[in-house]
């Protein structure tokens, strides 16, 4: 999601309420409470997402990332590429930066109060965390494969032509479903999934525009039918199974999941909070092919799947991104960047620019988390890094 949500102006809320057209459309006291209070700081604000749902990972006693120690990081070259890095991250309104390189913390950067320890709203990073998951599922033989139609999932489309949509087009953004993805209204089909009070209900009645396959458009629909397609397929919420495949064994600590309403649905498409030196571990396991330390948590062969490009974006995999966008891509409202350096990039993208790069022919992770930036170029801090590197 790259632009503002739930931002209505104040008078077309009101326009709305004298209409009788919220009482007539939507009844959703939530929907319109979030969008009257949104916060102006959606990525460090946490306390505003209510309810939550606690993802447990190793609490306090998570291990701390291993560091480099000052005679090991090279010298001038590497560290001028570092300091390029941070003064871009500081003016594009960053809070943290981190870089990873050979195992070792080599550079960690807080700006704005925030912490180590502090959690922020992953925005559509999730997406990537959903996509592993689903891999995990195949793994473990409860659900087929991604040519799978999502009528053997979701009983309600059994019958219907969008039973017909595969995983796969879910996972590529290719399913034909409705992409309503305004943020200046209520009306709108983005927004009422984003502040809405029933998810589930909402992901199910979403209609089909165009046939499966023939069109790619970056769809936060896609991503909540897949998790709930996951929790149908494993009999476990988002959130449980999230923490005891995958954010336990990273050995991180404790994250939430913002729900729809108390008891309700999480919104994988969006909004899961962390810490940056657990989306660093996240990083790391992606750049040693799903392993962490002896352990593989996720197929090798599926990251390599989901790094392969989709057949209609070829900056996308398999809800990843795989190559800065050299000229915007207005459906999903990137900016402009130069290419990368080491064509092996990939990178998980949130809204306002959250970042974590992975590089592994540099063997390097980077994680950027931020507010919303003034002028973001996705090549500016890998780039210098990697040159940084390659000087040596």
């Amino acid at each position: 999601m790259a632009r503002t949500l739930l931002k209505p102006k104040l008078w077309t809320v009101v326009g709305l309420v004298t209409a009788g057209g919220l009482l007539r459309v939507w009844l959703d006291w939530r929907l319109l409470g979030r969008s009257l209070t949104y916060p102006k700081n959606p990525i460090t604000s946490v306390n505003w997402y209510q309810p939550q749902q606690i993802v447990p990972g190793f609490g306090p006693q998570a291990p701390p990332l291993a560091k480099a120690d000052t005679t090991e990081i090279p010298p001038e070259a590497l560290q001028a590429a570092l300091q390029t890095a941070l003064e871009f991250a500081e003016a594009q309104n960053s809070v943290a930066l981190l870089v990873m390189h050979r195992d070792r913390l080599i550079l960690e950067q807080y700006w704005q109060g925030y912490q180590a320890d502090d959690l922020v709203n992953s925005m559509s990073m999730v997406k990537t965390l959903l996509a592993l998951l689903i891999g995990v599922a195949i793994d473990e033989g409860q659900i087929g494969s991604i040519q799978d139609p999502i009528g053997t999932y979701l009983p309600e489309w059994a019958d219907d032509p969008r039973g017909d949509i595969t995983l796969a087009d879910l996972l590529y953004m290719q399913s034909g479903l409705r992409n309503d993805d305004r943020t200046d209204t209520l009306r709108s089909d983005l927004v009422k999934l984003y502040g809405g009070s029933d998810v589930e209900k909402l992901a199910l009645g979403i209609p089909l525009e165009d046939a499966p396959g023939e069109v790619f458009a970056y769809n936060n629909f896609n991503s909540q039918l897949l998790s709930l397609v996951l929790e149908r397929a494993t009999g476990e919420s988002f959130g449980d199974y999230l923490s005891s495949r995958l954010w336990q064994p990273l050995g991180a600590g404790d994250g939430f999941l913002w729900l729809d309403r108390p008891g309700g649905h999480a919104k994988p498409f969006c909004c899961f909070f962390a810490t940056a030196p657990d989306w660093v571990r996240l990083g790391q396991m992606l750049l040693h092919a799903g392993r962490v330390e002896q352990r593989q948590i996720v197929p090798a062969d599926w990251i390599e799947q989901m790094r392969q490009e989709s057949p209609l974006e070829p900056t996308f995999g398999l809800h990843i991104w795989l190559k800065a966008r050299t000229d915007a891509y207005p459906q999903v409202n990137r900016a402009s960047s130069a290419p990368f350096t080491a064509a092996d990039t990939f990178y998980l993208d949130g809204r306002h620019h959250q970042r974590v790069y992975v590089i592994p022919s540099e063997e390097l992770v980077i994680v950027r988390i931020g507010e919303e930036p003034p002028a973001w170029n996705d090549a500016v801090i890998p780039n210098a890094i990697v040159e940084g590197l390659r000087s040596r």
